[in-house]
């Protein structure tokens, strides 16, 4: 039968036979919720004002040891992080889902979107400007795309990296790739801060959301697979 004669209600009653909700690990769902809570918190946390003091103190103490190299190394992380990148990426891995699993999983790794969605909204929401002239340590970014808001909050840098990590680690579930995916995870952290492009209630918060959005699509990717 061809594909285009199947009626919508048809094509839904075998998207949900093909479902099996059992697969998702519990992981999936307490990160999705864990993540989403936290990244609230902190909103509001920054609404009150009350991580002023933690973010300026962090940030002074990070660039203590600011050094050329290091300059090097947090500015071609910039590029890593830019959207162009991350969303090319997020499409690779979604071609990868595609072909390991089957079925469904291949929207797994596209709700990398949700995470841009999110990111604006806050950005416009609250009132949270970046840290000062004074700390940034960023060289001319070629690939950035800049969107003027009057908020830092949260890092969509650290929000899509975190998010294509941990898919990432999912698609190739060893322990070596967790713990690489922390590594690169905590390091994305550190260099935002470190570059002076974000605060680190914007960072932790970038964190919060990409694992909330990962954990949703991970447990996507183990639910719709075929394999």
């Amino acid at each position: 039968m061809i594909w285009y004669r199947i009626s919508p209600l048809t094509r839904w009653k075998r998207f949900l036979a093909r479902v099996r909700p059992g697969r998702a690990p519990a992981w999936t769902l307490g990160l999705a919720l864990g993540g989403m809570a936290s990244f609230v918190l902190l909103a509001a946390l920054v609404a009150l004002g009350a991580t002023r003091e933690a973010d300026l103190a962090t940030t002074m103490a990070l660039q203590s040891v600011a050094s050329e190299p290091l300059d090097l190394v947090a500015n071609g992380h910039t590029l890593l992080g830019q959207l162009v990148v991350t969303l090319s990426a997020a499409a690779l891995l979604a071609a990868v889902a595609w072909r390991r699993l089957g079925g469904y999983a291949w929207l797994g790794p596209l709700l990398i979107l949700a995470t841009g969605g999110l990111e604006l909204i806050f950005k416009f929401a609250l009132q949270h400007p970046s840290p000062p002239e004074e700390f940034v340590r960023a060289f001319h970014n070629a690939l950035g795309i800049r969107v003027e808001s009057p908020s830092s909050f949260p890092s969509g840098h650290v929000a899509r990296l975190a998010f294509l990590a941990m898919i990432l680690a999912a698609l190739y579930p060893r322990r070596a790739s967790w713990v690489v995916a922390g590594a690169f995870v905590a390091a994305s952290v550190y260099l935002r801060i470190y570059i002076g492009d974000h605060w680190i209630s914007d960072a932790l918060a970038g964190l919060a959301l990409g694992a909330a959005v990962a954990g949703a699509a991970v447990g996507w990717m183990r639910i719709t697979a075929r394999r």
